[in-house]
């Protein structure tokens, strides 16, 4: 009986609270005139910490993890040496995302404010600035990497300007919240490196995202492709002093987002918004770094 009335996610643990957040969310986001990028002015400073569990009698605790952590893309990236390998950092779980194709800003959401992007805010602001803002650089990065890709050399493409601003306009359409038809599916298209890139510069605060880097069969394990998500991606596009350097950490397993948060106690000088805030301790992980200058 315990187990079927315990939240399923954490903004269900209140939802008094949960309420303000989404009300509060587009509020902070700063749209100039001027062609800058869309950005947040305050609450991209946020940062989510679960709560401690070791407190609680074996079974209990255990029911609370079925209940929030996503043990099988923990237990995949582990498997793999992504995650918690080192035992000198502060270790990192997996909470449960929506898997309706807006996994992406679902995780991102979550691990700020501890809600998931139910309203679209986030995707809404992707989509806007890559309509309204102007993309050149996104644009142009983007292509540098797409021409660097090994998929793209083997398959000896040579593109034309028709055909990058068709596929550019494809990305732009992929980030709309109206997809009658979407991939797979689901709700929403699955975004891709690009958005993440330009999602990191709305927010200006880093994402690193930590997956395997071949994509794999369920079944056999075989590997079918290079996976080129994982990586970490820095909003270039601002100033330093106008970022927020504690970043935001992704896990990506089976085509889906999910945040890693800490389960450390919260440090001095940070937000609540559920259980606790805090920074995000500087890991050494292993990454391919995307996006680069």
């Amino acid at each position: 009986m315990a187990e079927q009335v315990l939240p399923q996610a954490l903004y269900l643990s209140n939802m008094r609270k949960a309420v303000k957040i989404r009300e509060r969310t587009p509020e902070d986001i700063f749209k100039p005139t001027n062609g800058i990028i869309h950005h947040f002015k305050t609450m991209h400073r946020c940062t989510l910490e679960m709560f401690r569990t070791c407190q609680f009698c074996p079974q209990f605790r255990e029911i609370i993890h079925k209940a929030l952590i996503d043990r099988n893309i923990q237990a995949s990236l582990e498997s793999q040496k992504k995650l918690n390998w080192c035992r000198e950092v502060r270790k990192l779980v997996a909470l449960k995302t929506n898997g309706d194709g807006n996994c992406l800003m679902h995780a991102t959401s979550q691990y700020m404010w501890g809600v998931q992007d139910t309203d679209l805010v986030l995707r809404k602001a992707l989509f806007s600035t890559l309509k309204e803002t102007d993309t050149r650089n996104f644009k142009f990065r983007w292509q540098l990497e797409s021409l660097k890709s090994q998929e793209f050399v083997e398959t000896g493409l040579c593109y034309d300007t028709r055909n990058w601003n068709d596929e550019w306009d494809t990305l732009i359409k992929m980030a709309s919240t109206d997809t009658p038809v979407a991939r797979g599916g689901l709700q929403y298209n699955s975004l891709e490196e690009i958005h993440i890139f330009v999602l990191c510069n709305i927010l200006r605060r880093p994402i690193i995202v930590i997956s395997d880097k071949m994509l794999r069969s369920l079944e056999s394990g075989s590997n079918f492709a290079p996976l080129k998500v994982g990586g970490i991606y820095l909003p270039l596009h601002w100033p330093a002093q106008e970022c927020y350097r504690y970043p935001i950490v992704l896990g990506y397993d089976s085509h889906h987002f999910v945040p890693l948060v800490t389960l450390k106690d919260s440090g001095p000088g940070e937000k609540t918004i559920y259980l606790h805030m805090a920074l995000f301790s500087t890991v050494s992980f292993y990454l391919c770094v995307i996006f680069f200058p």
